[in-house]
């Protein structure tokens, strides 16, 4: 397994939406989830799961827990 890298940029209450920029390895995510209690977060972790048909055990917050801006690691 190698991990895939990507900054990954979330917007909040906005329709459902994944843009994936391979050029510049870039995710753009709308999500529903408010940014409490991780919800966000988690939110995050399993759309991009479900896109890269990985587990959301293979998905890990590197940085930017707390930002709106995060770097993610996934493992494929």
């Amino acid at each position: 397994m190698y991990p895939l890298i990507y900054t990954v940029k979330i917007k909040f209450n906005s329709l459902d939406n994944f843009i994936l920029n391979e050029e510049n390895k870039e995710i753009e995510i709308s999500i529903n989830s408010a940014p409490v209690n991780g919800k966000a977060n988690k939110e995050t972790i399993k759309k991009i799961s479900n896109h890269f048909n990985v587990k959301t055990n293979d998905v890990q917050i590197i940085s930017g827990l707390y930002s709106k801006t995060k770097l993610v690691s996934i493992s494929v």
